[in-house]
């Protein structure tokens, strides 16, 4: 039986969303929507979209596209406004081998073209919404490509809003993703680092992670450093009877010029602020909500309860994930994600937030009571930037580490808390709003019972949030009786420290996943350095022979190094210096000094990550080595105490029943 035309539409449309690269929400607004365009044939037999009265998506001349791939050099991104009928795409793929990505700004639009007949853009990514660009962005830029956005002919003249917030959008994603990956170039290595440094810690003090889903309705109230904390800072000392109250290392001091003492003190910085934590007066009874990968000064200054916890970054998730039997707490760079992804996964409703500007109201950097109080930010005379006067106090613990504080960036504005005007805000405050603003669609659509409430006062508002003030908010919420002392106990009961046994065993076993990455390296060297004599020789047999080798051993080392991220973390500045020197070679002549150069940078990175995992592996082995010793001390220890162990193990009971819930 023949389709009818409505039925082949259908068909189309199925088996083109079937292949196609769409995200979820995406594809929930091609389910919510009809088709707004029709399919017409230019004069030349082109076929393009009529939407209205204006045509989509006309083929662009060769000569254009040819221009526009060129100008646009090496690595790249294109990022194409508009889908049409594809012929931008399929130019651009053309000309370039470069990544692309298409921001279709009207899915019924979409949805005609997929209802057109067959598509052969499966392999590209499409995104209806400004969201979705940035959720998959970081898979298709890496920091050091370049970006070029193309229009699709008819596109910005039918919607010139969304051609503009596209572009802004794709400014603000390309210097994001070049700060964290300076980030990250410059900072992986020490994070490992650190961590080797402070797992130490985990046999003396049980991880926070532990309590997942403990405080279900339970309030928790997130503390930043703001200006616009001095408007209800005071009102605290009755939230942390409400609920928890968590303080960011930045804040910690501010609260206690108010008389408010947390009952969290959370931190992730991996510079040394120490000296910071030794003025808070109650640092001795907080619960330390700190990273793993923080300075390891940081988590030994003060007496009070210590339950570590981790990001959930690619280098670190997998190894300690292994460790602690918990995956690690999403983040975007700044500690305020890091707290409340902390009470998410508690299971804390409502989340609050308290002096979270993400902006600098009324010129102020930080709310009054902290180590910064004294930083200023101004708007310079073309009213395109911010210069910062950062106070003596930021910049001599700051720029102690491998990131320096920058003296200027680019002005953002954005829409203010309760939704009255604009406040200065910066392109760094930007990527924290948006992950919130991500995060709190996630939360919406998995978790609807959990509430976010903006009760900052002031600053930037942050969509998807509730917005209210501290003194409403507390009037609502019950009294609770939550502690420091008590959340320590629930972490307690609910799983102790580490053995020095797990504790080896886990060396151990990263110690020989170095090794395995040490050798898949070393192989890939020796094949590469055969590879160059064959191509001294010319001998096609053998270079043949070679780069098939070669190939193998990289998906050896590729997977080796997948099971042991803290190579790549470790070696990550290295290789991008190796990768650079080899850009800056030149473009090679021929064939021949093309794959010269190949195997030329083969060859230097498989020895940068063969000395690092050998590096890994002299400290992973003294480490295994301690944790050792101290379970061959711990055997004899407990020979010779003989029927006193089993005293000691009769008390334990009674004493762990002084933790009991309070909830």
């Amino acid at each position: 039986m023949p389709f009818d035309s409505a039925q082949l539409r259908a068909h189309f449309f199925d088996d083109n969303v079937a292949r196609a690269q769409l995200s979820k929400a995406t594809l929930a607004l091609l389910d919510e929507t009809t088709g707004t365009a029709r399919v017409v044939e230019q004069g030349d037999g082109t076929p393009a979209l009529l939407h209205g009265t204006r045509i989509l998506g006309s083929d662009f001349d060769e000569e254009s596209l040819l221009e526009v791939a060129q100008r646009a050099g090496t690595p790249m991104t294109f990022v194409v406004f508009g889908l049409g009928m594809g012929h931008t795409v399929r130019g651009l793929r053309a000309y370039s081998s470069a990544k692309v990505v298409v921001f279709e700004p009207d899915p019924g639009i979409l949805r005609s073209y997929f209802e057109s007949g067959p598509s052969d853009l499966g392999d590209v990514p499409i995104v209806c919404s400004l969201h979705d660009l940035s959720q998959i962005w970081p898979r298709l830029q890496n920091g050091k490509q370049s970006v070029t956005l193309v229009n699709t002919p008819g596109y910005p003249e039918l919607f010139p809003e969304q051609a503009k917030s596209l572009r802004e959008a794709v400014g603000q994603l390309v210097q994001r993703g070049g700060i964290n990956d300076a980030t990250h170039r410059l900072r992986s290595r020490v994070w490992v680092q650190d961590v080797l440094a402070n797992i130490d810690l985990l046999r003396e003090h049980p991880t926070f992670l532990a309590l997942a889903g403990q405080y279900r309705g339970v309030p928790a109230f997130i503390v930043g450093a703001g200006p616009s904390l001095g408007k209800n800072g005071r009102l605290l000392a009755e939230a942390t009877k409400k609920g928890i109250v968590i303080a960011l290392n930045s804040s910690a001091r501010a609260l206690d010029s108010y008389g408010v003492e947390p009952q969290v003190l959370a931190c992730m910085e991996s510079i040394d602020v120490s000296h910071l934590f030794e003025k808070v007066s109650y640092v001795d009874r907080v619960v330390r909500a700190i990273s793993l990968t923080a300075h390891p000064h940081s988590l030994r200054v003060g007496k009070g309860p210590l339950l570590p916890i981790f990001e959930g970054i690619q280098q670190l998730n997998e190894p300690l994930t292994k460790l602690l039997g918990f995956p690690g707490i999403p983040v975007s760079g700044s500690v305020s994600t890091l707290a409340f992804s902390l009470a998410e996964r508690l299971g804390c409703s409502p989340i609050v937030f308290v002096g979270q500007d993400l902006a600098y109201t009324d010129g102020k950097a930080y709310a009054t009571g902290t180590p910064y109080q004294e930083s200023r930010v101004r708007i310079t005379a073309d009213g395109q930037t911010l210069e910062h006067d950062w106070c003596e106090t930021l910049k001599s613990t700051h720029n102690q580490g491998v990131n320096k504080m920058q003296e200027r960036e680019p002005l953002r504005e954005c829409t203010a808390w309760g939704g009255h005007g604009l406040v200065v805000s910066t392109i760094g405050f930007s990527a924290v709003r948006d992950w919130l603003e991500a995060a709190a669609r996630v939360l919406a659509a998995e978790r609807p019972e959990t509430r976010l409430v903006n009760a900052t006062e002031g600053g930037a508002r942050i969509e998807n949030f509730e917005e209210c003030t501290l003194a409403d908010l507390l009037r609502t919420l019950p009294d609770r009786e939550i502690t420091a002392e008590s959340i320590a106990c629930d972490a307690q009961r609910t799983r102790p420290p580490l053995s020095a046994e797990q504790l080896a065993n886990w060396c151990t076993d990263q110690l020989g996943l170095s090794r395995v990455v040490r050798r898949a390296a070393r192989r890939i060297r020796r094949l590469a350095e055969a590879s160059q004599v064959a191509l001294d020789q010319n001998d096609s047999t053998k270079i043949a022979k070679g780069f098939e080798k070669l190939e193998i051993a990289e998906l050896e080392l590729k997977n080796a190094v997948a099971r042991l991220p803290f190579v790549d973390a470790w070696s990550h500045t290295a290789i991008d210096r190796v990768v650079e020197a080899s850009r800056g070679a030149g473009t090679p002549r021929d064939d021949h000094e093309n794959a010269r150069q190949s195997v030329s940078l083969e060859l230097s990175v498989a020895q940068v990550i063969e000395d690092a995992a050998g590096e890994l592996e002299q400290e992973l082995l003294k480490l295994a080595e301690r944790f050792r010793g101290e379970v061959t001390r711990e055997t004899q220890q407990s020979k010779d105490l003989g029927h006193d162990r089993i005293v000691i193990q009769e008390a334990t009971p009674t004493e762990e029943g002084t933790c009991h819930d309070r909830r």
